[in-house]
């Protein structure tokens, strides 16, 4: 018996034809209905699946538009140059100048993304940093966090007027920048502790740990200086605690008189 042939340009045809179909639609122009037998003939052309309804959509890459996001939309379905949900998101909030919050990400891509940036906080693929009682997801490499939250404006409010986070009114953001390198190389330890636990204070909730992505300072410093101004135990003019640093040596005296002359 002659095996069942399947031409590929039958796919193809369905393809052009709809640019976005399904596995229903692929089984139905082949005249099949086993899922596999449609698998073999798309391995044979460049496709791509939806990140949106649970990848139930299928597109030919040449008939696909990305934009400059790497996003492309046709008939409600959502693709992406990156692949899936995960890798479109993590890749999106790592390249993005200031991070996203869930909601943001959301309306960006069109579906629904809290859970799959919580995946990937916990999977240490996209950091996140709690900003206000919301998460801000950012890149999880310290050194592009750091950018991105210090690209991020928060709105001003009589809580935070004149904190490090400034009015994107009154400054911007490279100037936020340089300020505020040029201010923390003019600080010494005691005053950088202090100043992080400010800010802290202003801040509220999260505070710390945003002060910690900002400053590049130990989340348990600037928890330290926090407390220090609450409890009012810092000293003016005095880095270190009474007993810090280097022991002072006692000057040694002879003691007997035949050392020294009459």
């Amino acid at each position: 018996m002659r095996p069942v042939l399947y031409p590929t340009n039958l796919l193809t045809s369905l393809f052009h034809r709809q640019k976005v179909v399904t596995m229903s639609d692929m089984k139905h122009a082949l005249g099949t209905q086993v899922p596999m037998t449609v698998f073999r003939k798309l391995k044979e052309i460049p496709y791509r699946t939806s990140y949106s309804h649970s990848g139930m959509y299928y597109a030919l890459e040449q008939t696909m538009d990305f934009d400059v996001r790497g996003l492309w939309t046709c008939r409600g379905a959502h693709f992406s140059c990156f692949g899936s949900l995960l890798d479109t998101a993590e890749t999106l909030v790592s390249r993005s100048e200031a991070g996203f919050f869930s909601s943001e990400l959301t309306e960006e891509l069109g579906v629904e993304t809290r859970e799959p940036l919580r995946h990937l906080a916990r999977s240490h693929r996209l950091g996140r940093v709690e900003v206000s009682s919301l998460y801000l997801y950012c890149s999880f490499d310290p050194v592009r966090r750091r950018q991105q939250l210090l690209k991020r404006q928060l709105p001003a409010s009589s809580e935070t007027a004149g904190t490090l986070l400034m009015d994107p009114a009154s400054i911007t953001t490279d100037q936020a920048r340089t300020v505020l390198l040029l201010f923390f190389n003019l600080l010494n330890q005691k005053q950088r502790r202090l100043f992080g636990g400010l800010e802290s204070l202003r801040l509220g909730r999260g505070g710390d740990r945003l002060m910690s992505a900002l400053t590049g300072l130990d989340v348990h410093t600037i928890a330290r200086g926090r407390r220090e101004l609450l409890e009012r135990e810092t000293l003016l003019d005095q880095v270190r605690k009474p007993g810090g640093g280097r022991p002072l040596l006692e000057k040694k005296r002879p003691t007997s008189s035949r050392n020294w002359k009459t």
